[in-house]
């Protein structure tokens, strides 16, 4: 992609993968969360809390992750010290 469309869209690209890639992991918790709380049938569910925690670490470490790819990626294209010309 990056070859054929230019550092841009294979950037925007990379970001989706990183980003669904990430979302499994959340969309795993959540998933028992929510049947935590059908089970019990109460909205406030003893769990939401350490659920905010994770979504809040996970937020975290997705960004932290981004960074790493976004800068290996940089350099694996040659475009770390690009600078755009307005």
């Amino acid at each position: 992609i990056e070859e054929y469309y230019g550092e841009k869209i294979a950037f925007y690209f990379a970001w989706l993968q990183h980003c669904s890639f990430h979302l499994s992991y959340l969309s795993i918790v959540g998933l028992i969360v929510f049947i935590c709380q059908v089970t019990s049938g109460k909205w406030d569910h003893p769990l939401r809390p350490a659920f905010s925690m994770f979504v809040m670490v996970w937020s975290f470490v997705v960004m932290v992750t981004w960074r790493r790819r976004s800068n290996f990626l940089a350099h694996q294209w040659g475009t770390l010290d690009y600078k755009e010309d307005e």
